[in-house]
């Protein structure tokens, strides 16, 4: 949707863009290199709502499937479709597995990060008080709250 496509100019940092349109440029840009061995995605998909998040996630994947993929994410759940799971804690790496193994671990750190999230999901972002709207091609709607 930018003028000139991948190539357009986006200023010093990325500042014409904002931060999630630049960071999905840059994917883009990311993407014309199928020979990479190593991809580093630090919060890629920053601003997308989770089904277009899980979405690029997969399509990324595929794409760089004979590269080592380090992806960095804050939404814990967005992790698990992934073959292996580090989960790092004051700057140490503290849990390493498969997100099935860590998950049915009731001990484990990154089980009671998946709660804690799932927890928010549901007491926080999902509570009647919210107004759920949606910008779509210049026109605002607004959804049904969720039960």
């Amino acid at each position: 949707k930018l003028p000139d496509g991948l190539q357009t100019v986006l200023g010093e940092g990325g500042g014409l863009l904002s931060g999630g349109q630049g960071q999905r440029v840059r994917l883009g840009r990311g993407l014309l290199h199928g020979d990479a061995r190593l991809v580093l995605l630090d919060e890629p998909f920053r601003g997308l709502d989770h089904g277009q998040r899980r979405e690029l996630a997969c399509r990324v994947r595929e794409h760089f499937a004979k590269a080592t993929l380090l992806f960095v994410s804050h939404d814990v759940g967005d992790t698990r479709d992934f073959d292996r799971v580090i989960v790092i804690d004051g700057g140490r790496v503290v849990e390493d597995d498969s997100p099935a193994n860590l998950s049915a671990n009731e001990s484990s750190l990154y089980r009671r990060l998946l709660d804690a999230e799932e927890s928010v999901r549901k007491n926080v972002w999902q509570h009647a008080c919210w107004r759920r709207v949606r910008v779509e091609s210049g026109r605002v709607t607004e959804k049904a709250a969720v039960e």
